[in-house]
């Protein structure tokens, strides 16, 4: 009788062992690190730029897997980001996000960065374009 209980008690080791050597081990398991903290629910997917409703004026969208917060950060220099766009579509934190940037000069070249729940995303760390004549 004690052999079978050993050799239970053997498996049970052995499974909760292996279990804890792959959760230790293996990262972004369906979209979670090793702690289950959900990664990447902030990083803009759809990006769509187009001309806004009122002249002179630029419209950017994304979404967004989790509820974040966004802005766009943007100028006409790209080593100086000097101005803000705030998403007027969610206000605080949401999954869609829409920035209406105004008073554009139709020919400047604009750079910006989207900046989603403090982290800045762009084209590998620089910012994207735009100029308002070739949307």
């Amino acid at each position: 009788m004690s052999k079978k209980i050993f050799i239970i008690i053997v498996g049970i080791v052995f499974v909760v062992v292996s279990l804890s050597i792959f959760i230790l081990f293996k990262k972004n398991v369906g979209g979670f690190d090793t702690l289950f903290i959900s990664q990447g629910n902030c990083t803009p997917f759809n990006l769509f730029v187009s001309k806004g409703e009122m002249e002179y004026s630029a419209k950017i969208v994304w979404e967004t897997k989790g509820e974040c917060m966004g802005f766009v950060q943007y100028g006409l220099n790209k080593e100086d980001l000097d101005r803000v766009g705030i998403d007027v579509l969610n206000g605080y934190k949401g999954k869609k996000h829409e920035i209406v940037l105004e008073k554009l000069l139709t020919k400047e070249k604009y750079f910006f960065l989207i900046n989603s729940d403090g982290e800045a995303f762009g084209n590998n760390g620089r910012p994207l374009e735009l100029v308002l004549s070739n949307l």
